[in-house]
């Protein structure tokens, strides 16, 4: 489906800005639904994810090391102090839009140790300063998030095990994804030097699918294991082990809905049903 079709059939609307549309009802529908069965989609049940705002402290991701590997996606806010002059333009306000829905999790869990292994689900807007312009490279964008802290052993298992729970989901969905290594986000200065490294060590898979008629494959969610990096920049410990670990799945919301626009067109009475409701 082009994005001609797509806005003549009332998906999507252009907004002037690339990597940023307009959503129709019948899209915020799909993205309900695909939050429903989100939803199942874990080991355990969830009543639906707490939701943050796009916007976090920029200290936040100096902590975490984002600023210093990706500057070129980064996107912060600058305003103007009341009573100042106009003429000098706005400064930086210290906030930054989030890149990732799950950065404003570990906050919660800095600089203390955990008993047990901490789970979190959680959805945010999210923002990238991407400088491409295809279809679901989003620079605004939304995003569903599984997350885990706990030891190594098992946070690994648990990462692998939402990598079957994807494929399964994504299956159930009708959507035909491949599972890809890739290189990790959440690494630091040296993370661009990492990156072979990072494929040897399995960190981070993505699900891929087309998600137009000339998209050869999308990554629309992915399964990332962090090592102990998070949890030494946020200075969390786990049950007298030493340094946590942490996983994450992450979901795009749009890019999941793209993909099953194309798979399926733009009727929803041809779309799979997953649960009780249609997405």
């Amino acid at each position: 489906m082009t994005a001609y079709e797509r806005t003549r059939q009332g998906w999507t609307a252009p907004t002037g800005l690339p990597g940023a549309l307009g959503l129709s009802p019948r899209f915020e529908a799909a993205v309900a639904g695909l939050q429903q069965a989100l939803n199942t989609a874990g080991a355990v049940p969830s009543a639906g994810p707490v939701w943050y705002p796009p916007v976090v402290p920029r200290e936040l991701l100096e902590r975490a090391e984002y600023a210093e590997s990706f500057p070129h996606l980064l996107g912060t806010v600058h305003a103007l102090a009341e009573g100042a002059d106009r003429s000098e333009g706005p400064a930086a306000s210290g906030v930054a839009l989030a890149p990732a829905a799950c950065y404003s999790v570990y906050p919660s869990f800095a600089d203390r140790e955990l008993a047990e292994a901490a789970h979190a689900d959680v959805a945010g807007y999210c923002y990238r300063h991407e400088a491409t312009t295809e279809l679901g490279r989003f620079r605004s964008f939304r995003m569903r998030e599984f997350v885990m802290v706990g030891d190594a052993d098992a946070t690994l298992d648990w990462r692998d095990e939402w990598i079957a729970r994807g494929e399964a989901l994504f299956s159930r969905l009708g959507l035909k994804v491949t599972v890809q290594s890739a290189t990790d986000p959440f690494f630091g200065p040296g993370g661009r030097f990492m990156r072979a490294s990072q494929l040897e060590q399995s960190l981070k898979y993505e699900f891929v699918a087309p998600v137009a008629a000339d998209d050869e494959g999308t990554a629309i969610a992915s399964a990332n294991y962090h090592k102990d990096h998070l949890g030494a920049r946020f200075g969390i410990t786990y049950a007298g082990r030493g340094t946590a670990h942490s996983a994450c799945t992450a979901f795009g919301l749009e890019r999941v809905v793209l993909a099953l626009l194309h798979a399926h067109g733009g009727d929803r009475a041809n779309w799979p049903t997953l649960t009780e409701e249609a997405i």
